[in-house]
């Protein structure tokens, strides 16, 4: 499925690209964006072997913090309704495990997630011949999970965390779609804003999500995680023909 998602967005940029070549006039945008990450939580449970077999599972939940993001976006190939956008956004941001329970007991660790994406964009007004331009996106990519040094080496402390070795980065495909407006400013200058709905599987950081091993710390978590990202920012135009 996912392989497949990949083919046919590259066929989509394929066959937009050859059409506003072939015609000759087309724009393109750079810009950047600020705005605020909204992650939804996940509750998972802990059972047997590493939960003795008659004992109630462990029930823990899985977070990000919902943090400020910064980034940019190349708008490519826009003409008429339609166009193509690479973006990148980062966020410095922490996982938390909080065990669901009495004791409350939390494992925190600080890093910082990375998102990748190319989008196809709908215009509800065509591109060239509006000054307000609401739109319509969707597209695949690359979220990167990334933990930071002192993270790893408390997770690999026994006197710290003591949850073994974990990976410095963890990368899932990741898919979004959403909705936003562009208003231009000057021929050359404009601002956007946009809302985005983003998600992935979850990442486990190389910890297993189950082994026969009792004593291995595993992370058995199903299904997708979840951001929404609001975000604003300025972009600069640039036109081919138009």
């Amino acid at each position: 499925m996912r392989k497949t998602l990949i083919v046919l967005a590259i066929i989509l940029v394929q066959g937009v690209s050859g059409q506003l070549f072939a015609q000759g006039d087309f724009g393109f945008e750079i810009g950047a964006f600020g705005g605020r990450s909204i992650w939804q939580d996940r509750d998972f449970q802990i059972g047997p072997p590493q939960v003795p077999i008659g004992a109630p599972p462990i029930k823990l939940n899985f977070a990000y913090g919902d943090e400020f993001l910064y980034g940019g976006r190349f708008n490519i190939l826009s003409r008429g309704h339609w166009g193509g956008e690479f973006s990148y956004s980062y966020q410095s941001n922490s996982v938390t495990l909080t065990r669901q329970d009495s004791s409350g007991r939390q494992v925190e660790l600080d890093g910082g997630v990375h998102h990748f994406f190319y989008n196809m964009i709908f215009n509800l007004m065509r591109y060239e011949k509006s000054k307000v331009v609401p739109f319509v996106t969707g597209g695949v990519g690359l979220a990167a999970y990334a933990l930071s040094d002192e993270a790893r080496a408390k997770a690999a402390d026994p006197a710290g965390y003591g949850i073994g070795n974990l990976r410095p980065s963890e990368k899932r495909f990741a898919y979004n779609y959403g909705f936003g407006v562009k208003a231009k400013v000057t021929s050359r200058i404009g601002v956007r804003a946009d809302f985005r709905h983003i998600f992935s599987d979850v990442p486990s950081y190389g910890l297993p999500k189950e082994s026969s091993n009792p004593n291995q710390v595993v992370l058995p978590i199903q299904g997708k995680l979840q951001m929404f990202e609001a975000s604003a920012g300025i972009y600069f135009h640039f036109s081919q023909g138009f």
